[in-house]
């Protein structure tokens, strides 16, 4: 049984590898535990990332009581910072949700997001601060799992839709190296009334920060580096 497995963020800098192919016994069931097992015995360094990490099965959140195919691709997912999508290199488009290197544009959010029917248009710029806990960031770098990436921030606008009456929405995150000030996430919401704008944007970045697989390395004055964990609990099953 031939599982390719892709590392990201910390696990990749663990691994010191993005991708590797692992042959399993094909004898009998094979979980996602004992392929874990497996790595930490090839990649000591890893042991901890792992312990700490969840897993994808072919872009979906699984166990590790999930038992594996030949074939599957498993990638390794440690704690994240965070319509169709595309990767894009300008804001020449309106998708719904988009991974992007370019810089992002609140007014071409506002632009899709508004529609005669809505009372209110409410959208969220999340942006690079200069002070975490006390110490001063100079820059950010912004990874994703893309293909699962734009699944998952379609999978919050549905979530989202589910419990708020909205017009339209939108979410787009952008990678790469960020100045302090740059906008690294924008979401775009509107409905009739503000109060429920206010909330579904609110929820949307909470759960974008739970499930999405977008990590961030922070970039320290005092020349030390660190991928940085989400604010709150990351539960991206259950």
């Amino acid at each position: 049984m031939r599982i390719t497995v892709r590392f990201f963020a910390g696990a990749a800098e663990a691994a010191g590898l993005r991708e590797t192919q692992v042959e399993l016994p094909a004898k009998g069931d094979m979980s996602l535990r004992s392929l874990l097992d497996y790595l930490g015995e090839q990649f000591p360094s890893l042991q901890s990332v792992l312990s700490r990490a969840w897993c994808a099965r072919n872009e979906e959140y699984v166990t590790v009581e999930t038992i594996l195919s030949d074939g599957d691709v498993i990638a390794v997912i440690p704690p994240v910072s965070g319509g169709s999508g595309k990767k894009q290199d300008s804001n020449d488009w309106l998708e719904d949700v988009a991974i992007v290197r370019s810089p992002l544009l609140p007014a071409l959010m506002h632009e899709r997001v508004t529609d005669a029917r809505a009372g209110a248009v409410v959208v969220f710029a999340g942006t690079v601060r200069e002070f975490t806990r006390g110490r001063q960031t100079l820059r950010l770098q912004y990874e994703a799992y893309e293909e699962m990436a734009t699944r998952k921030l379609s999978d919050v606008i549905v979530q989202t839709r589910d419990q708020w009456p909205i017009v339209q929405m939108a979410i787009w995150h952008r990678t790469g190296t960020l100045a302090l000030s740059d906008i690294s996430v924008l979401i775009g919401v509107s409905t009739a009334h503000r109060h429920d704008a206010f909330e579904a944007a609110e929820y949307a970045i909470k759960t974008l920060k739970q499930i999405v697989p977008i990590w961030k390395k922070e970039f320290f004055a005092d020349g030390s580096e660190e991928w940085v964990g989400p604010d709150g609990p990351w539960k991206p099953i259950g």
